[in-house]
């Protein structure tokens, strides 16, 4: 049976500087014979996020491929100052991309697709950079996934489905905290939705700006593979520029790297949807973490620090918090440790520096200990106003 074949790309940060790099990324995709092409969102340049130049620089560049080309809103896209609400900048988006609202369903043969966007910035209550989709966008997302129970569905968001077991970034998005999809909105949710929903065979983010060589850049949920998927241009965190290339049929898929600085394409994996069956095929690769680094899996001993479903660790300086439930790391507490040492007193956790002094952090109403390290200061601004 034959295969028909997609490319996805992660974020782009498009600058007109590095218009050469895109053009001869584009070809290197384009000699794989996709079908059609899906990008992960963030497509304005970090000169011009947001901007209606960033809109019609990312539709130019999909247009390019003269192929059915599908996108999608990433937490850069929303923070555009022409735009005074988030309503304002989402339609902008969709009138330069041609679409009705900013998120869908995409017919692809054997396949169902289906895209999803945030569509908070301005109004986050947390931080603005928090990848969230609205009640309405869910419901919608519910809706189709039950419409479609027998067809295999690929997934795209921006940002990764907590649970999953993708790599995120302790010093970067777990402190904001947006490492994940509605991170401080009822993040498992979607975990429970990929389980409740076997036919969801392939879920696709970006956001992380890291290479796709890792162990832990394709991952398994239930019947589902949470895949991450790399930049084309020099925002990359690990100096990789990867895109990620799939065929499949009504039996299952095969996953494959595009490499854009050697124009090479490596196997990933593949699925066999009759035996559930995944096989990794390319060896990972160890991280680079001087810089950009991911926090390590949750402590299991006995003796952790915990205070109800919150697991703590110390890591490099930083306490970080998970939910124990999915092992997850959910936000970071503290950072810049050095002697301190940190403590479970009751329900608070006590921080104790070398002159006894204690700081006590105490759970917020939806359970978290996390600081909230990029606070929504558009919203603050607005108030003080």
């Amino acid at each position: 049976m034959s295969f028909e074949r997609i490319a996805v790309v992660g974020d782009l940060h498009f600058e007109p500087c590095d218009a050469e790099a895109f053009d001869a990324a584009r070809r290197q995709l384009l000699a794989r014979r996709p079908g059609a092409v899906f990008q992960l969102g963030d497509q304005g340049g970090y000169s011009h996020c947001g901007s209606w130049q960033s809109f019609e620089e990312g539709r130019a560049f999909l247009d390019g491929f003269d192929l059915p080309a599908y996108t999608i809103l990433g937490n850069h896209d929303l923070e555009g100052a022409e735009y005074d609400t988030d309503a304002d900048a989402i339609a902008a988006w969709c009138r330069a991309l041609g679409m009705r609202r900013p998120y869908r369903a995409v017919e692809l043969g054997e396949a169902l697709a289906v895209c999803l966007s945030t569509t908070a910035w301005r109004e986050n209550p947390y931080s603005a950079h928090e990848v969230v989709l609205e009640e309405e966008q869910i419901a919608w997302l519910r809706a189709t996934l039950a419409a479609h129970r027998d067809r295999p569905t690929f997934v795209f968001s921006h940002a990764p489905v907590i649970g999953s077991g993708l790599r995120v970034l302790q010093s970067v998005h777990l402190r904001v905290p947006n490492a994940w999809l509605n991170h401080r909105h009822n993040p498992v949710q979607f975990r429970d939705l990929v389980l409740d929903n076997p036919q969801i065979k392939l879920w696709f983010s970006a956001h992380d700006h890291l290479g796709q060589d890792y162990a832990d850049s394709v991952a398994p949920l239930g019947n589902c593979v949470c895949v991450h998927t790399g930049v084309i241009g020099p925002v990359s965190r690990d100096g990789t520029r990867q895109s990620r290339f799939v065929e499949f049929n009504a039996d299952g898929w095969r996953l494959s790297t595009i490499d854009h600085l050697g124009g090479s394409c490596r196997a990933d994996a593949t699925h066999d949807y009759r035996t559930g069956q995944t096989t990794r095929v390319a060896m990972p690769r160890a991280p680079n973490e001087v810089q950009h680094f991911a926090p390590p899996p949750m402590p299991t001993d006995a003796d952790r620090l915990q205070i109800a479903d919150r697991v703590f660790t110390q890591h490099r300086g930083m306490v970080v918090e998970y939910l124990e439930s999915l092992a997850a790391p959910i936000g970071v507490v503290c950072e810049g440790l050095t002697t301190e040492q940190v403590r479970v007193v009751g329900d608070e956790l006590h921080v104790v520096g070398s002159s006894n002094t204690v700081h006590a952090y105490r759970a917020n109403e939806h359970g978290d200990f996390g600081e909230i390290y990029a606070p929504n200061t558009w919203r603050q601004r607005r108030r003080s106003a």
